[in-house]
């Protein structure tokens, strides 16, 4: 078992990314909390002590596990867990005998990581399943870290904001590898089907070097269904009252005690032409999609590997009804996609603290997209290879990683006939170190330094275009408690802007696209605060987290829309830039079925443009997200309801824009919430959900800039800010068989 836990550290943990956790507290009879007894999971050498509290925490399993308990005077002491058990109150009794009190909780399926040295929050498929999560832009519908919305109302491109920043800042990564970079960044939201997610981790703040330069505002890793401890068949049905329909298709098997296989198919389609707000274009664009992936995955003694091919096929129309014109505004996205990818890790060294891994890909992405008179054509080839070695230093306390790795685009791209074909090359070499004490027990470590964690990372990169790149990271962490934690960070990040496919969603105007010069490549800081904790009101289980980020760029692609109301200009940033983020999240649970959670985030960003530093547009200023959980005692019935409040940012600089064009728009911002709710009814063997979204019916009722002269100089079709279509009601099912 050492040799896995080896293995799930350099594939996993030693990306920025950590497990769901259980957590806990040992008490006595008499409800005293009993003080340094050890806990682990059987078969692990490593695990933790309870606390002065009697609280403990250790990763969670996703399978039926026995947790052993080792104190003085006992003897040791067994007990089985479940794997939707992530809360336990555990009484010990003379005669050596141990009690469950709990074993079930209301806080596991959305939670921040006590342990780990960095910022992590984490999202388990359970709480995907509370909301209808179609794909990876809806993961988040329930989470008050990240905000996911809209860019463009007549293709349905959707962009998440995290710290205050766009989504062009967090590195997106499946499986502990960077996935949707460059050509695949606009669309890469909706490439993930939410049937395929397992769960999803997301590390705040630029805090470690293992996965590259990228990543200013932090990493979103999803990990997807693997064959081995999947349903052998698994089928999930959606259909929505506007005419899209889902469907999910999984096929696992495992050949034997090392061998599993897995194949995982998706379709999507709506064709349903809808006009609510009278002005000739569809509210929402048709699309057609069919995606696959096929897994095939060795696990032995020592050796672990994946093998993976995945296809994707996109087709998407949008723009004017062919009816209302004679020459109609037309969008039309094309997307052909297929990579392959994988992990081979081996722990098989006489020093059983020592693993080496090996994440890789090929991927070839093919985009072709007209807007109205506007073509665009990207195709994409990527190459990626990052090696890793992992050991400890001294005692488990102290773990060390080193590796390389390779990043190779070689992308062809003309919009218009201006040719933006660029070749990117880069390689580089890191180190990091943690010391983390709290998480082993082989330490040997009291007082300060077993609550103290320390990671501390360097990279050096060679890019053939921007020579150098040196990125230092740091987070540090301290445990005031077992369950309170105080963590800070800091950390340098690079990326190479791509001027079309970062505004893909601004090409549906007819705004000149002017570029004053050579994109530099982009390099900014970060620095976090977060404060983490986990406590009991009498029998009632609570938590909330504190985050405050300070973002600023020392260069950045100035993309300037405030400049001239009919035009777009790049250049690089002469000036200041920065992003201040605040967000502030609680849980409770209420009763052992009942339970709520509230965040409020405020973002303040500001942009040099034109000499002149002012709010960035189009960044929401305020976001308030309030969801309760109801789940019936015997697990057959569950309800979920959310609202989510937004206080949008402002415009581009409309100025120049004829009185009667701004009279038709809806240029006055305004705030606006949005309600959902979904209810979920069990049996054995199948499950069945309804729900409603924006239930009460709000949208933006004028989304389009000069919508009646589509091709007239003002026409602006990237400037909604609010849904742009109201009430939809859903209905769904999902099947499995083990």
């Amino acid at each position: 078992m050492r040799i896995l836990i080896n293995l799930f550290l350099i594939l996993f943990i030693s990306s920025p990314l950590a497990a769901q956790q259980l957590t806990g507290q040992l008490v006595d009879e008499n409800n005293e909390p009993i003080i340094g007894a050890t806990v682990r999971w059987e078969g692990e050498q490593s695990g933790t002590y309870t606390s002065p509290e009697g609280e403990f925490e250790l990763p969670a399993k996703n399978h039926i596990h026995t947790l052993i308990i080792s104190y003085v005077g006992y003897e040791t002491l067994t007990i089985e867990v479940q794997p939707d058990s992530k809360f336990l109150i555990l009484e010990l009794s003379e005669g050596t005998s141990l009690e469950a009190i709990e074993v079930r909780a209301r806080l596991s399926d959305n939670r921040v990581s006590l342990l780990s040295n960095q910022n992590i929050e984490s999202i388990s498929a359970c709480e995907l399943k509370k909301a209808a999560c179609c794909n990876l832009s809806e993961s988040f519908d329930t989470n008050a870290s990240i905000n996911v919305g809209s860019s463009n109302s007549l293709i349905g491109m959707k962009e998440m904001e995290m710290l205050g920043l766009r989504g062009l800042y967090t590195q997106l990564q499946i499986e502990n590898r960077p996935t949707f970079q460059d050509l695949s960044y606009p669309w890469s939201l909706e490439f993930i089907p939410g049937p395929w997610i397992e769960g999803i981790q997301i590390a705040k703040g630029a805090s470690t070097v293992l996965s590259g330069t990228e990543g200013l505002t932090g990493k979103i890793n999803t990990e997807l269904i693997k064959p081995n401890d999947a349903p052998s068949v698994f089928i999930n049905l959606f259909a929505a009252t506007e005419g899209r329909m889902e469907a999910n298709v999984h096929l696992n098997t495992r050949i034997n005690e090392n061998w599993s296989t897995g194949i995982l198919m998706h379709s999507n389609r709506m064709q349903n032409e809808i006009d609510h707000h009278g002005n000739g274009f569809l509210d929402l664009p048709l699309k057609e999609n069919y995606t696959f992936l096929y897994r095939l995955l060795h696990e032995s003694d020592n050796l672990y590997g994946d093998a993976n091919l995945l296809f994707l096929n996109t087709d998407i129309q949008g723009g004017q009804i062919s009816s209302a014109s004679e020459t109609p505004y037309l969008i039309e996205s094309n997307i052909r996609r297929w990579e392959a990818f994988g992990k081979l890790g081996y722990f098989g060294f006489e020093d059983p603290t020592k693993s080496v891994a090996l994440i890789w890909h090929y991927i070839h992405h093919d985009n072709l997209n007209n807007f109205g008179n506007r073509n665009h054509h990207g195709i994409q080839n990527s190459a990626y290879a990052n090696l890793l070695f992992k050991t400890d230093v001294f005692n488990p306390a102290h773990n060390f990683f080193s590796g390389m790795s390779f990043q190779y685009d070689d992308i062809d791209e003309v919009m218009d006939g201006t040719d933006y074909s660029r070749m990117n090359r880069q390689t580089g070499i890191f180190t990091e170190y943690s010391f983390n004490p709290a998480s082993s027990l082989d330490g040997n470590y009291s007082g300060f330094l077993n609550d103290f964690g320390l990671m501390v990372g360097l990279r050096l990169d060679h890019h053939n275009h921007h020579d150098w790149l040196f990125t230092p990271t740091m987070s540090a962490k301290y445990n005031i408690t077992a369950f309170t934690v105080l963590r800070v960070n800091a950390g340098r990040s690079f990326r190479t802007p791509h001027i079309i496919t970062d505004n893909l969603s601004a090409l549906t105007s007819n705004r000149a696209f002017i570029v004053e010069e050579e994109p530099a490549i982009e390099e900014g800081w970060n620095f976090g605060f977060n404060l983490a904790t986990e406590f009991m009101l009498g029998m009632k289980q609570a938590s909330f987290f504190f985050d405050a980020y300070h973002t600023f760029f020392n260069n950045q692609m100035v993309v300037d829309r405030d400049i001239n109301v009919n035009e777009i200009r790049v250049y690089n940033l002469d000036g200041k830039s920065y992003a201040n983020s605040l967000l502030a999240a609680a849980q409770i649970a209420w009763t052992e079925n009942f339970s709520s959670k509230a965040g409020v985030k405020f973002n303040d960003v500001h942009i040099t443009q034109g000499g002149q530093l002012d709010r960035a547009p189009m960044i929401a200023r305020w976001n308030i997200l309030k969801a309760i959980d109801w789940e019936s005692t015997n697990q057959k019935w569950m309800f979920n309801a959310t609202w989510n409040w937004t206080k949008p940012g402002r415009f581009p600089d409309l100025t120049g824009v004829p009185k009667n064009l701004l009279n038709d728009f809806t240029s006055e911002l305004r705030s606006f919430g949005i309600i959902n709710a979904q209810l979920t009814k069990r049996f054995s063997w199948i499950e069945f959900y309804a729900g409603v979204e924006n239930i009460t019916n709000v949208f933006l009722h004028n989304p389009i800039l000069s919508s009646a002269d589509p091709y007239g100089p003002y026409f602006d079709a990237s400037l909604a800010y609010m849904p742009t279509h109201g009430r939809k009601g859903y209905i769904g099912l999902r099947f499995e068989i083990q």
